[in-house]
């Protein structure tokens, strides 16, 4: 029975004496724990942190447009205004500064939409109709778009007479379109009311063209003829697109601009 403890006490301290050794063994082998401790970071906070870009000021927008369209912005057929209203950095300050909810990848669509907005007509509709709809709208800017058109094509030296045509149609469709709607019913066609209010669209356009050019000639007194037609692009830009619609001769433009066609 000694024996047998005495070969018991061995074999635990066998196991013992083997657990120590590889116990020292893999102390030995380990890296040093200095080792593995992390280095503190000198981490600058104002420095990781990416400064937020702000939008480019129109002032800004102004220079930047400038250095892209160098030269005359007034040359033949408009070449260099319409190259800047189709620029990426002009169809970008339009979606940060004029944002509408329709989705546009052009200027020419852009304009088709702001130029018909409610906005443009809903003040003067109110106070020639009882309740205008969205139809009458889309309708009175057909009709305003052909009047300005023929102003313009007037200060040209065009007839006016040449455009006939396409008032008749107007008549026949858009007019008609709003006779049915305000001025027929069952007892009464009221011919005199709709020839008045086409009337009185064709002086509202004519109002709001004399407007446009004042402010164009304000522009051109305040900054020069080369430098306002940028800064008319940035402050009214459906204006712009009735420029580049309309005038095809810039020097009959720049009577327009300096307000001989309205003394």
């Amino acid at each position: 029975m000694r024996c047998f403890k005495c070969e018991h006490f061995f074999n635990r301290l066998q196991i013992c004496l083997l657990l120590a050794g590889s116990l020292f063994f893999a102390c030995q082998s380990s890296p040093d724990p200095s080792t593995l401790k992390p280095e503190k970071e000198n981490i600058d906070t104002e420095d990781g942190i990416e400064p937020i870009a702000r939008p480019p000021t129109l002032e800004e927008t102004f220079e930047q447009l400038k250095r892209e369209n160098p030269g005359n912005i007034l040359d033949e057929h408009f070449r260099t205004l319409r190259r800047l209203v189709t620029s990426k950095t002009y169809l970008d300050f339009l979606r940060r500064d004029h944002p509408i909810e329709d989705q546009y990848q052009t200027f020419d669509e852009f304009w088709q939409i702001t130029a018909s907005h409610p906005s443009q007509y809903l003040p003067f509709l109110k106070e020639q109709l009882e309740k205008p709809a969205e139809e009458d709208i889309a309708n009175v800017h057909l009709f305003a778009v052909h009047d300005r058109h023929v102003m313009t094509r007037e200060y040209h030296g065009e007839n006016p007479e040449k455009f006939q045509d396409e008032w008749g149609k107007l008549l026949k469709g858009p007019g008609m379109d709003i006779a049915l709607r305000h001025f027929v019913d069952d007892d009464r066609v009221d011919g005199f009311n709709l020839i008045l209010l086409l009337v009185k669209i064709t002086l509202y356009v004519k109002e709001t063209e004399q407007a446009d050019a004042a402010f164009t000639q304000e522009l051109l007194n305040e900054y020069g003829e080369q430098d306002a037609l940028i800064w008319l692009a940035l402050k009214d830009p459906v204006l712009i697109g009735y420029i580049l619609k309309d005038f095809t001769d810039t020097h009959v433009f720049k009577k327009w601009m300096r307000g001989e066609f309205h003394q």
